[in-house]
């Protein structure tokens, strides 16, 4: 690391204090970045004249406080995480902002918000089930469960029954409900890397072991699994969040067959399945001859974010333990959406997705084109492309923040691939989603793209 840390001996201000605040005001102003790894113990006490005890201490406290983390065998490396917050939420906060070309976000456009279909349901619901479906409690059979586990999870070759579903308000609480109900704490959890952050939160806030396996080493994930004897493996294994990665049927195969040879459980996120279901891409739960699969299913990336609705398929055995912790967070999910969402689901969902579909379709073969046009499709990690997300390689020293600066100034947005890390990068690469943009838009990101491509590739073979 060549930024300079300095201290004064003559201050009477402790020298571990000095050199905690210093450490600390170069990450707040971002001299020293997000993932970047701090210089080793014994060479903080070499560059600045001081014991063990004083640079221990300094970094202790800054990890007390959230600022680094250490990492065995490899280091401190830092984990504040008001950049990468900041750049989560500013994709939303720029998504309107004028002149700005948003390829972070991965929104629908409001064109593509079913709002007229759900109106209708809406007034379906109230008609039918009104007053009950404003209480707290269920006092009749819910429809939605009854919808999901009879007709909508047919399709995708799962069979359950509405005792091991439980509704949830969407994926973030599916996961932490899912996890609460048969992980504790010190327990080894697996997962791509980089991932959703979401989930690392709620693994790390619940005092798990994190394991993260680089996403081009997951076809090893038996040689990590034998190492780690994990309890279970998080997993989004279509359109993965980053990457945009999806795997095959054998693999998800593989996945089952691991699981009950080394017991251990599979929580599977799925978001985006529906557009492929009827190409044959089905879940992984379709797969699980063993009942080792908690199948997490949100429809917020497919509908409208705000319903805030989604389910759980436990394996029967833990299905009354994801029940338990759904009460405990918040009662029930409403049952006004729920059964507003099961007219929705059965009259109009289908057409919806059809819809949606053919725009998917449409925007993957744009992008394509341009990428094949600008000669960048080289730079692609995402090699199928097959749902919303895709992401493109960056030299090893090359920081995806910077490119998401540099592209911020030319009023396009990324996703730089520190959002999503929780370890020190190992392969370096930035997001982008093509939903929320125009045609026109989509050509002039994607030329600013290939030029900040170019130029920093140009650069690393000088």
């Amino acid at each position: 690391m060549s930024v300079s840390i300095q201290i004064d001996k003559n201050s009477k201000k402790p020298l571990y204090l000095q050199l905690y605040e210093n450490i600390k005001q170069k990450i707040l102003s971002g001299e020293i970045n997000y993932m970047q790894r701090l210089p080793s113990v014994r060479n903080l006490c070499k560059m600045l004249n001081v014991n063990l005890s004083t640079v221990t201490k300094a970094l202790s406290k800054l990890e007390n406080e959230g600022y680094i983390k250490a990492t065995p065998g490899s280091g401190y490396y830092v984990v504040y995480s008001e950049y990468q917050d900041k750049i989560i939420f500013e994709e939303e906060n720029l998504v309107d902002a004028q002149g700005y070309i948003n390829l972070a976000s991965s929104k629908l456009p409001y064109s593509l918000y079913p709002i007229e279909w759900f109106k209708n349901s809406l007034n379906c619901a109230i008609e039918e089930y009104s007053p009950q479906i404003f209480d707290y409690i269920e006092h009749f059979k819910n429809p939605l469960k009854e919808y999901l586990v009879e007709a909508y999870l047919k399709k995708f070759g799962i069979v359950a029954n509405p005792q091991e579903l439980t509704v949830v308000s969407g994926a973030q609480q599916g996961i932490e409900i899912t996890t609460k109900s048969f992980l504790k704490p010190g327990d080894t959890i697996l997962l791509e890397n980089p991932s959703y952050l979401g989930a690392y939160h709620i693994f790390s806030n619940m005092h798990l072991n994190i394991v993260g396996i680089d996403i081009d080493q997951m076809q090893n994930i038996e040689d990590y699994i034998k190492k780690f004897s994990p309890k279970a493996i998080y997993i989004i294994p279509f359109s993965q969040n980053p990457t945009g990665v999806s795997y095959s049927k054998e693999y998800k195969e593989y996945l089952c067959e691991l699981s009950k040879k080394y017991d251990f459980y599979i929580i599977e996120d799925d978001f985006l399945s529906d557009i492929g279901v009827d190409e044959g891409i089905l879940p992984i739960k379709a797969y699980d001859k063993y009942d080792r699969v908690f199948y997490i299913k949100s429809f917020s990336t497919v509908t409208m974010p705000a319903l805030r609705i989604g389910f759980i398929v436990a394996p029967r055995h833990l299905a009354e333990e994801v029940a338990y912790y759904k009460s405990m967070a918040d009662i029930s999910t409403s049952l006004f959406i729920q059964v507003s969402f099961f007219y929705f689901l059965k009259n109009y969902f289908d057409k919806h997705i059809e819809k949606l579909k053919t725009y998917i379709n449409q925007r993957q073969n744009l992008f394509l084109h341009l990428a094949k046009d600008l000669q960048i499709d080289d730079r692609l990690f995402t090699k199928d492309v097959k749902g919303i997300f895709v992401s493109f390689y960056l030299p090893p020293k090359m920081s995806s923040a910077a490119i998401y600066n540099k592209l911020k100034t030319q009023k396009v947005l990324v996703q730089p691939h520190t959002c999503f890390y929780h370890k020190p990068v190992s392969t370096n690469f930035f997001r982008i989603s093509f939903l929320d943009c125009e045609d026109h838009e989509l050509q002039i990101a994607m030329q600013k793209i290939q030029e900040v491509l170019n130029s920093i590739f140009q650069k690393e073979e000088e």
